[in-house]
């Protein structure tokens, strides 16, 4: 609801309180920024006094804030008010893979991730449609989305059982730990292809796609929902079937198939002569994001112990939040300097840089 629900409608939003491509896509990044900072402080948090306690808040912050935003009436209130939602938002995605990660291990693990992916994926491909179509009332809409949260705040409360973890110890005792655990393991390489991954879906396809239709195919709101729910729905088939894949086939031959899936998606998108030509590379692209995100936090989730997996996972989560921050900003600026060619050549790059560091280093 962060995102999905708000994409279809940036450039009815630039178009209504008169600003540019560039500023609309300041939408995203301020709902992001907070995250940069307060994910691993909010991951340490939950290490030392508990999932629910920093969860169930976040919750009702990221619920309140976000339907704030459809009062706004000047754009600047609305990016503040984003910025509030994003405080809100920041601890939310990583609790929710640490907690996966409590309740699961081994296969079992893997497999719940996927699951996990995929009704992230269902909401993400409900949601763009969902904000287009809400979007046909007014920008403000889609907005209204977030209030979904406040009940859910209440089912976590009473309904959720989950393993907590201890005190910990001393405090130094626990960031050592943390730090030895980055250290000595394959996470630092495993968090570079997180932010890479992050970077090309808030990037090229949920912040440059929408434009990319308006100014070739279509300014309708509805049909830039449908394209970007097409992502999603690639994402979760492959992804529900992510934990499956790993008992036949090795984590990190998944997570390199996944890059060559990238840079086909991005090699393509730019030269389809129609919107439905467009699907092609989409759905690539949705089927290589199944394969790989369910897989990198599996994987993540594994090399770290109960006591400091949500200081772990939140760095995983900072590193996310970084990704979602940067790509608009960057993506928007190749764009004015070079028009979408660019962009997506770009992106191409870089999922080839990725690729080559996989070969090589991911053992």
């Amino acid at each position: 609801m962060g995102v999905s629900s708000i994409t279809p409608v940036l450039p009815l939003v630039a178009s209504t309180f008169d600003v540019t491509v560039g500023r609309a896509a300041l939408l995203i990044t301020v709902f992001t920024l907070p995250g940069m900072a307060l994910t691993p402080v909010l991951g340490i948090l939950a290490d030392r006094v508990g999932r629910k306690k920093v969860l169930v808040p976040s919750m009702l912050v990221f619920g309140v804030a976000g339907f704030a935003c459809s009062l706004a009436e000047t754009y600047e209130q609305l990016l503040v008010l984003r910025f509030v939602q994003g405080t809100g938002a920041a601890a939310i995605g990583a609790l929710n893979v640490t907690m996966v990660g409590d309740i699961f291990s081994g296969n079992q693990r893997a497999e719940a991730m996927g699951y996990n992916s995929a009704v992230l994926s269902i909401g993400a491909t409900l949601y763009p449609a969902v904000g287009g179509a809400l979007a046909l009332i007014g920008w403000y809409a889609p907005f209204y989305l977030p209030l979904l949260a406040v009940p859910v705040a209440f089912v976590i409360i009473f309904k959720l059982h989950n393993p907590e973890p201890g005190q910990n110890g001393r405090f130094m005792q626990y960031l050592r730990n943390v730090v030895s655990n980055m250290r000595h393991s394959r996470l630092l390489l495993l968090f570079t292809a997180t932010t890479a991954s992050f970077i090309l879906l808030y990037g090229p396809v949920l912040t440059m796609v929408p434009f990319l239709i308006a100014e070739r195919f279509t300014d309708s709101s509805l049909y830039i929902g449908l394209m970007l729910a097409a992502v999603s729905i690639s994402n979760g088939l492959t992804a529900i079937n992510a934990g499956r894949f790993t008992r036949v086939y090795k984590p990190e031959s998944m997570i390199k198939l996944s890059y060559f899936m990238y840079v086909a998606a991005m090699a393509l998108i730019p030269f389809m002569p129609g919107l439905l030509w467009l699907l092609i590379p989409i759905l690539i692209y949705g089927m290589g994001q199944g394969l790989n995100l369910p897989v990198l936090i599996t994987m993540i989730a594994g090399e770290a112990a109960l006591g400091n997996r949500a200081g772990i996972m939140s760095l995983n989560g900072m590193v996310i939040k970084i990704s979602q921050t940067v790509a608009p900003v960057v993506v928007s600026l190749i764009y004015a300097f070079g028009g979408f060619l660019w962009v997506y050549a770009a992106s191409a790059v870089l999922c080839v840089v990725m690729l080559l560091l996989l070969f090589f280093k991911l053992r």
